[in-house]
């Protein structure tokens, strides 16, 4: 039997923030609960309230299935409260809620692993021409980019790693070299994602800055065509 791999992605409104999700395969289970110290969890939130252990979500015999771990605010699928102990089938295109909708996630099928590779025609690939004297980007010839500083260096550090994970250790490095080593002046979470969320803005939806929970982050191309252009 060929197993799928199930991709929870967190939905948020925090402008700037950037996409986090986690896969869950068979023999894998994904604990979601409460960022803290001492957390267990494999998806830490950054919300009092949501609980320490708050749902289990794992996989049996190719079933998605989630439960709430006797979460004090409750966890519920479409809409519907789950009962603490009792799991629950979940499919892609479900939606969980964590505190009364407050947090929501979104399953999804990844079939990477799977997919056959279909070679893209050339002339739909991006071409990418990086001038770091005037710290421009210009894609598909169209006009360029100005970038400060932190901004430029972030975004050539994720396009030459594309498709790669790049840690926040190395962002940091590239970005804000003169605060590394200083417990003054500590990068924050916050300065990471808002710097991404203007990189993402200038580069006008020519390439997807994702991040990967508790790992880093990673630039893919995207390609503005339809399937049917290639046929």
């Amino acid at each position: 039997m060929i197993y799928k791999t199930f991709k929870v992605v967190l939905r948020t409104m925090h402008k700037g923030q950037t996409e986090e999700f986690a896969y869950v395969y068979e023999g894998n289970s994904l604990l979601i609960g409460r960022a803290s110290q001492h957390s267990k969890a494999d998806f830490r939130l950054y919300n009092d309230f949501v609980s320490r252990e708050h749902c289990r979500i794992y996989m049996e015999e190719g079933q998605l299935l989630i439960e709430d771990l006797a979460s004090k605010h409750g966890t519920s699928v479409n809409q519907m409260p789950l009962v603490p102990g009792n799991p629950c089938h979940i499919e892609p295109g479900d939606s969980i809620a964590l505190v009364n909708g407050l947090i929501e996630f979104i399953i999804s099928i990844d079939n990477d692993l799977t997919m056959d590779f279909t070679p893209v025609n050339p002339e739909f690939l991006q071409t990418v021409a990086i001038n770091e004297h005037l710290q421009t980007v210009i894609i598909n010839e169209e006009a360029p980019i100005k970038m400060p500083t932190k901004e430029f260096n972030c975004f050539k550090l994720l396009y030459e790693n594309l498709d790669n994970l790049i840690s926040k250790e190395e962002i940091v490095q590239q970005v804000w070299p003169e605060r590394v080593g200083d417990p003054e002046q500590i990068v924050t979470a916050e300065e990471i994602a808002s710097l991404l969320y203007r990189v993402r803005k200038r580069l006008n939806g020519h390439f997807a800055i994702k991040a990967v929970i508790q790992k880093g982050y990673y630039m893919e191309s995207i390609h503005s065509f339809n399937l049917s252009d290639l046929s």
